[in-house]
């Protein structure tokens, strides 16, 4: 068996080598291109999956009202959370299912089996020895509380005869009743009905009263007037009075100032 030696690499070898590793060092050393940029996130997780649960105040659900207990109308019956209790006679829902009067009376809880088989109600009855939910076909109660009643017909005025007068009290077709020699109303009067259903005098009658009452105190020598040599039209009697008294007020006015100069002057 020969042996054989292995050959010693020649020059050019040696020189693609040299020249390989020298690229490998310098590539190793060199930065690193950025080829995107990293965002860090969070490390701690938000809301109650990594904070545990909270221990909120108590929305206060429930029933507000007993059965039996009066109300008004926008009172709270009951909060809830979802339509565990209907509204139903004279009640009504919230936007949040709170179920409110809406109208007085006594609370009510109870089911209607022909209204729905499984539902629970809350209702309203104006009375307390009512009860729900009302029979078929019964008679609908009134609001407000308010029950049908009929007002008794009222009795029909007696027209009584005047002892004093030759001829009794006329009363016309309804619209005119004509008074004479009554004891309220002394001389003849027209009363007439007017649009607020009351008999009244006419305009011109109550006009004409106070000259009617003069010229009857006249005939027995007397007058009812405060002023009695006045004569009712007489203007130019009237403007005369009123210059003298304007300028007996603007004397006296003078008089109390001391004079047109105004205060008295000291000596």
């Amino acid at each position: 068996m020969t042996l054989t030696h292995p050959k010693a690499p020649s020059m050019a070898t040696l020189a693609c080598l040299q020249s390989a590793l020298s690229t490998l060092r310098t590539t190793h050393h060199a930065v690193p291109a950025i080829t995107h940029i990293t965002r860090r996130k969070a490390s701690h997780q938000a809301q109650g999956r990594a904070n545990g649960a909270k221990d909120g105040a108590g929305k206060r659900l429930g029933a507000k009202k007993t059965g039996g207990e009066y109300v008004v109308p926008g009172n709270i019956l009951f909060r809830q959370r979802g339509t565990h209790w209907f509204p139903g006679d004279n009640c009504f829902m919230g936007r949040d299912h709170t179920i409110h009067a809406g109208s007085p009376g006594y609370v009510r809880y109870y089911q209607d089996p022909a209204r729905h088989p499984k539902r629970k109600f809350i209702g309203i009855v104006f009375e307390k020895t009512q009860s729900l939910p009302q029979p078929t076909h019964a008679a609908r109660r009134r609001q407000l509380g308010m029950l049908a009643y009929q007002m008794p017909t009222p009795p029909q005025p007696e027209i009584a005869t005047d002892e004093t007068s030759a001829a009794p009290t006329k009363v016309s077709d309804g619209t005119t009743v004509s008074i004479r020699n009554s004891k309220m109303n002394p001389g003849g009067l027209q009363l007439t009905l007017g649009p607020g259903y009351q008999y009244r005098q006419s305009n011109y009658e109550i006009g004409r009263s106070g000259d009617k009452k003069e010229a009857a105190a006249n005939a027995k020598g007397k007058t009812i007037r405060a002023f009695a040599k006045f004569k009712p039209g007489d203007r130019f009697a009237a403007w005369r009075k009123s210059v003298v008294r304007v300028a007996r007020s603007r004397e006296r006015k003078v008089m109390g100032r001391g004079g047109k100069g105004g205060a008295k002057k000291k000596n």
